[in-house]
């Protein structure tokens, strides 16, 4: 077979050809590789740096609880710290680093008690009415009504959640301490809210709580701020925020949505846009907050807690105002690295509630499992978030997505410098 040569001159006169198909080849390339593009722009935009909140709707917020913040006083209020972020980020094993302390009133996501209760309850309240009601009323230690606590007994007593909170599972709640072989929930009679209240009020200092932003009203801090307004109570917020690459992948693995088009991929789209819009609009409201409210505020990455827990475990505390303890300090130590295999259902409950997980391998799981177009499609909707709290996209790069030892965030971010812990 002969092959023939392409002369110079020939290859010239071919330039415009060239040209055209160097020129096809790149529009294929965009429509194709950026397809993550937005399919109904009315619905979801990109993110491009921080919104613009409303300054009157702001003024007035900090006409409110900022001025009551600075006037209550620290030794006779009731302390409470909220634990807020989205779900798939980590809560549950930051919940359970307080679950653990012995001075800790624990309670696990209770907005879902009123998503639970709204259709039972009498009168017209909606729901971020009576969420931001009960929330006022978990920091006073009061649960009311009837409906509200029979939620609590049937969520906390079930044999899929039985350390779900140590604090209830406890005495006086219970006989018996949790540690104790002879536990069971069976010797832990009803609650009255007598019972539960008193328990909150007397037996411990601290009440802490995680909730999911998407149980907040608004999604919003200033919402957690405006229930803990009252002089009597006294609130601490730590705003727990994961790569959102992991977040999005885990969400979709574990069904918080399903894609009714696996080639548009509009629902990834959505969850993507909404989860990222509402941690830049709670990292940029923080921002804006005077230093009284800003200080009672703190921001935690996932990741920082996965690769070194133990240091994280002493800032959460020393924010918290509580001491680190041996027995926290060994349980942290084993839980996170353990395998998630080891989750045991008679004594970590349900899976949602189990923390046991190898830290390394839950902060890095998504770059293995998630598929790179999704990747990709999550790097363009979150990418403002993303630099914000130093998260690195990997903008289609496998060299860099495969190499795990290659850490995908950095020490130093933007957002770390807007909090004053």
């Amino acid at each position: 077979m002969t092959i023939r040569r392409i002369r110079f001159t020939r290859l010239l006169k071919s330039v415009p050809l060239l040209i055209f198909l160097i020129a096809l080849c790149f529009t294929v390339f965009h429509l194709v590789g950026y397809s993550t593009q937005p399919t109904h722009k009315h619905e979801i935009q990109q993110i491009e740096g921080g919104h613009d909140f409303d300054v009157d709707d702001l003024k007035a917020f900090l006409a409110g609880p900022a001025e009551n913040f600075e006037e209550r006083s620290e030794s006779t209020a009731k302390k409470n710290l909220i634990i807020m972020s989205h779900g798939r980020s980590g809560s549950s094993l930051m919940g359970d680093i307080f679950n653990h302390h012995p001075s800790v009133f624990y309670m696990y996501e209770p907005l879902q008690t009123i998503e639970r209760v709204l259709p039972k309850l009498e009168g017209n309240k909606h729901y971020d009415q009576l969420a931001k009601e009960f929330l006022t009323g978990i920091f006073r230690c009061s649960f009311e009504p009837p409906q509200i606590l029979a939620d609590i007994e049937n969520f906390y007593r079930k044999p899929d959640h039985p350390r779900v909170s140590q604090a209830i599972a406890s005495p006086p709640l219970c006989r018996y301490r949790t540690t104790d072989p002879q536990w069971d929930t069976s010797f832990c009679p009803p609650m009255t809210s007598e019972s539960l209240g008193s328990a909150c009020k007397d037996n411990y200092d601290l009440t802490v709580m995680k909730l999911l932003i998407n149980r907040i009203p608004e999604g919003s801090i200033k919402s957690i701020l405006t229930a803990c307004n009252p002089l009597d109570i006294t609130c601490k917020v730590i705003i727990l925020v994961r790569d959102p690459r992991a977040v999005v992948a885990s969400a979709h693995s574990v069904g918080f949505f399903r894609e009714s088009d696996s080639n548009a991929k509009l629902q990834t789209r959505q969850f993507s846009y909404w989860n990222c819009k509402e941690i830049e609009e709670n990292l940029e409201l923080v921002r804006k907050l005077p230093d009284s409210l800003r200080n009672r505020v703190k921001l935690q990455r996932y990741e920082d807690l996965a690769f070194d827990p133990l240091k994280e475990l002493s800032g959460l505390y020393n924010f918290a105002g509580l001491s680190v303890t041996d027995s926290v300090r060994t349980w942290l130590n084993e839980t996170t690295q353990h395998p998630r295999s080891d989750c045991n259902h008679a004594e970590d409950g349900e899976q949602a509630t189990c923390t046991k997980d190898d830290a390394w391998q839950a902060a890095n799981r998504w770059r293995w499992k998630a598929h790179p177009f999704e990747i990709d499609m999550i790097e363009h909707y979150c990418r403002g978030v993303m630099l914000l709290m130093g998260y690195r996209p990997v903008d289609r790069s496998y060299e860099l997505l495969s190499d795990v030892k290659i850490p995908l965030f950095s020490e130093d971010y933007e957002a770390k410098h807007w909090f004053l812990h």
